[in-house]
């Protein structure tokens, strides 16, 4: 009898237990922080049983990608996502790109979109739980249209489709005239079809959403949680680099969870014009459209739920403590370098953004720290995100016996910087640690990288011809640190006085990576003969006169100062002379030196300087370069390898 009074009891508890609101979302995360912020709410929500998340939109497939990374972070990689195969209307992902781009996403260690269609997917989900489900519309409506479409016997299963979208009174300003909103407008087709598919809607236009923003005092209240949660809605702050976010997508999460708590509704009957206006109509209403939000009570209230959900990270004691190092002269080969001053390299910009403020001449552009992962998937810290700065050194330099690397920083918020290479060799990485570094200035800094260890103290040092990629500059989770100039290098040999360069245009090793790719031009690229090793540039014959000449694409217009340094190793065989230039193939503007009487048949070093006075013509001088061109006589060969155009 106690048995079964127990059963009796456990079971009428459960029958007492609010149902979950099961929520199925469509969303063109990627692009704004609001759906970033709508999704934290409905992983915050414990009135929410969220079901599946899909993507529309230009960059739909990205944009799914973006959603299972936060998922995965947020602790709930079990909530499928899918990516709508249909052509999809809106802009390209932009600075969030970032975010989807991670070695956590590229090397499968988050969560990935199923293989099936948003719109299959959205069915499948509604054939498992075929009563009282909630459709939440953040983006355009394409999918959800197309779901109404091919699956009509849907709609009974769903209590209600929450659309962000439409303007009733109001522009994006808050006030008269109305505007055609994004969500709508995007797709009117969808809309219309949404609209009047006999579903019961609710609306959250911009009425209730055109003037809500996160302020700086509930952002900061919001990130000053340090919650994984939290952190990836700073990450994509960061990256996006608007003060006071809208938060559209989030209103309407809070329309379908607690709709009487912050909303005065109108019934009405919408219809969408050809326009993309939302208009209200005569007859029977068929959505229940909000009319007005208690706007700081909302924010407070989002704030509130997303800060208190999950733990705040603590983030791991540093080792591997070193110093800095003097700089040295000229290197005796540069690996990589970057100094953000052009896009060239801009896809291998792992972590960080741009920026412009503050960046001592003569730089213009800089690289500001952004949220992440560690890239260290073996021995990092995986529980928090740190600050950093990225970059990947593709294709992956061999190193040489004194890797040094040199970089000019700012500090804010810490004295400490964790300096982190990824070994291709190895296949691991490794780090080293400075402290008592000033802040809130330019300072540079360079690191002798054959410190650097594993968190674990193992690894040992940098190995000759070990290749490497990926080189990370980390803070601490509420700290920030800008970079530029970063020089990757062997340092200079003993005897070397010509001072380290001012500034790196181009460098070319060839060692790794395929020509026409990596390097571009019109040469090949061949092993060098033992006791050499690695791989050098060769001559080809030139397409139109049929002479032997190398040109070597620097991948770009790179800036030049007045004088450029030229310095190249080379092997000549069945030749004395060379011709080499220096030119900027769009305006044809060129640096030239003749040279005459070289040795043949063996290595040699070239060291040239060239500047816009020793030219005929100093006026035509260009100032910048994208290519060497190198002529050699007819019947002779010329390997090249180790090229560095440099500021003097």
């Amino acid at each position: 009898m106690l048995a079964v009074l127990c059963c009796w009891l456990a079971g009428g508890i459960r029958a007492q237990e609010p149902q979950r609101l099961r929520v199925l979302v469509d969303t063109d995360v990627g692009s704004y922080l609001d759906d970033t912020v709508a999704l934290a709410l409905l992983v915050a929500s414990p009135e929410v049983e969220l079901r599946c998340v899909t993507t529309c939109g230009g960059d739909a497939e990205t944009r799914a990608w973006i959603a299972c990374r936060f998922l995965t972070m947020a602790n709930r990689r079990e909530v499928p996502a899918a990516w709508s195969r249909a052509a999809n209307a809106g802009e390209k992902v932009g600075p969030l790109f970032q975010y989807r781009y991670h070695p956590a996403v590229l090397f499968n260690r988050t969560a990935k979109p199923v293989a099936t269609d948003a719109v299959e997917l959205l069915y499948s989900r509604l054939v498992q739980r075929p009563h009282a489900n909630t459709l939440l519309a953040l983006g355009p409506l394409t999918n959800f249209a197309k779901l109404l479409e091919t699956h009509p016997d849907c709609k009974p299963w769903l209590a209600r489709i929450v659309v962000m979208g439409g303007a009733i009174r109001v522009g994006y300003n808050g006030r008269p005239p109305v505007a055609a909103e994004w969500n709508i407008k995007a797709d009117v087709a969808a809309a219309k079809a949404v609209f009047a598919a006999g579903v019961p809607l609710v609306v959250v236009p911009l009425d209730a959403t055109a003037q809500v923003k996160l302020s700086v005092p509930q952002r900061d209240r919001l990130f000053a949680a340090q919650t994984l949660l939290t952190q990836q809605i700073e990450t994509m702050f960061q990256l996006l680099d608007d003060e006071t976010p809208a938060l559209f997508d989030a209103v309407a999460v809070a329309a379908a969870v607690l709709p009487d708590r912050f909303f005065e509704f109108d019934e009405q009957r919408l219809a969408v014009e050809a326009s993309g206006v939302t208009a209200v109509i005569p007859g029977a209403a068929n959505a229940r459209v909000a009319r007005a939000l208690k706007s700081e009570e909302f924010v407070a209230w989002a704030v509130d739920r997303i800060a208190a959900h999950g733990e705040r990270t603590q983030p791991r004691a540093l080792q591997n403590h070193t110093t800095l190092v003097p700089q040295g002269n000229l290197p005796r080969q540069v690996h990589t370098f970057e100094d953000y001053e052009t896009d060239i390299e801009k896809r291998w910009w792992l972590s960080g953004r741009l920026e412009t403020n503050g960046v001592p001449p003569p730089g213009r552009r800089a690289f500001r720290s952004v949220l992440t992962l560690d890239f260290d998937d073996r021995q990092g810290d995986l529980k928090s995100m740190y600050p950093a700065v990225v970059f990947n050194p593709v294709p992956g330099p061999p190193m040489g016996e004194n890797t040094r690397l040199s970089f000019r920083y700012r500090l804010h918020g810490t004295d400490t910087l964790r300096v982190q290479l990824y070994s291709l060799s190895k296949g691991y990485h490794r780090y080293l640690s400075v402290s008592g570094l000033p802040q809130d200035r330019w300072e540079h800094g360079t690191v002798d990288m054959t410190q650097m260890r594993r968190p674990d103290g193992t690894g040992g040092a940098l190995a000759v011809d070990e290749r490497i990629d990926d080189i990370q500059f980390y803070v601490s989770p509420t700290a920030q640190v800008s970079v530029d100039d970063v020089v990757l290098y062997d340092a200079a040999p003993a005897g070397e006085a010509r001072p380290f360069p001012k500034r790196f245009v181009f460098t070319g090793w060839f060692d790794t990576g395929k020509q026409g790719v990596e390097w571009p031009g019109d040469f090949d690229i061949v092993p060098h003969q033992p006791p050499g090793k690695w791989k050098a540039a060769k001559s080809r014959l030139h397409p139109e006169t049929g002479a032997p000449w190398l040109r070597i694409s620097f991948r770009g217009l790179r800036p030049i100062g007045d004088t450029t340094a030229l310095r190249l190793r080379y092997h000549l065989s069945n030749g004395s002379s060379l011709k080499l230039v220096l030119a900027n193939s769009r305006s044809g503007a060129t640096l030239t030196k003749q040279l005459n009487d070289l040795p043949s048949g063996r290595w040699e070093e070239l060291n040239l300087t060239f500047s816009a006075r020793d030219q005929a013509d100093a006026a035509t001088a260009p100032s910048a370069l994208d290519e060497l061109r190198i002529f050699v006589p007819a019947g002779a060969e010329l390997l090249v390898d180790d090229v560095l155009v440099y500021e003097p």
